[in-house]
């Protein structure tokens, strides 16, 4: 049986953007949050501050299931790899990225528009990610927001530094600057989703989006990124991918499957 709706697939194929209810149970998002802690203590070679200047902290890294149990038990074990490859019809799944986005309260840098595709060497089609906090996120504390529909525009944009909204250094042009879609949203279909604890955000590598800033005084937004890539999905290398493997043995437009994106699950 499907661990999703037809019209929540349905959903996500019109609009690029889905929000799951009650996708996870507290026991996984409470193991997650002590590995949290635990990473952010000890945090691997491949984080990052993504604030240079302005308040608030916004700490990033990847891969934590390379060392850390608590994570590793939550992409082997937790329901995630199968609503994804329901959401994306998909009989495999290939990870491709596994990121942690935690920003503190006072953090009054946004998270500027962009979107997935041009950060990674993969194809357009069966690209997808999941958004999963382990806290709920509000317009204050830095929800997320969607152009919907923006996957079936036909363009990569260029990508952006995430903590300042400046160009990529070494990235190409693509079709150059993503819009301003904060000048006019109606426009762009723009929608902002409050999420409980629990719930969980599914969408296409080529829809925009972007979030707020965290201004609460107390409450973090701390969530989970993963990158799936379905089985129609391919190796298309790029100019610019600040997370490449490091030993990629992968043919332009062949499969993804090998060391450097596992294949996670199967149908």
């Amino acid at each position: 049986m499907s661990p999703v709706k037809q019209s929540e697939i349905e959903v996500f194929e019109r609009d690029g953007v889905v929000l799951i209810r009650s996708a996870f149970d507290a026991h996984w998002l409470d193991e997650l949050e002590t590995a949290v802690e635990d990473v952010m203590k000890n945090p691997s070679s491949l984080s990052r501050e993504y604030i240079q200047t302005g308040n608030g902290r916004f700490f990033t890294d990847h891969h934590m299931s390379h060392y850390n149990d608590s994570f590793r038990r939550f992409m082997l074990n937790s329901p995630a790899s199968q609503i994804a490859a329901a959401l994306l019809r998909s009989e495999k799944l290939n990870l491709v990225d596994e990121h942690l986005l935690v920003k503190e309260p006072g953090t009054d840098v946004p998270t500027y528009w962009h979107h997935d595709l041009p950060y990674f060497e993969v194809s357009w089609q069966d690209f997808a990610s999941f958004w999963i906090p382990l806290d709920t996120v509000t317009k204050t504390n830095g929800a997320m927001k969607f152009a919907k529909g923006s996957h079936k525009w036909g363009r990569i944009f260029k990508p952006v530094m995430i903590g300042s909204g400046q160009d990529a250094e070494g990235a190409a042009d693509f079709d150059g600057p993503v819009p301003d879609i904060d000048r006019d949203p109606e426009g762009y279909n723009v929608e902002l989703f409050e999420m409980k604890r629990g719930d969980a955000l599914f969408f296409h590598a080529a829809t925009l989006h972007a979030a707020e800033p965290n201004k609460s005084a107390s409450t973090r937004r701390r969530a989970l990124s993963l990158r799936y890539g379905g089985s129609r999905a391919t190796w298309e290398p790029r100019e610019y991918v600040p997370s490449r493997p490091d030993t990629p043995d992968l043919k332009p437009g062949g499969s993804l499957d090998g060391p450097d994106y596992p294949v996670i699950w199967r149908a």
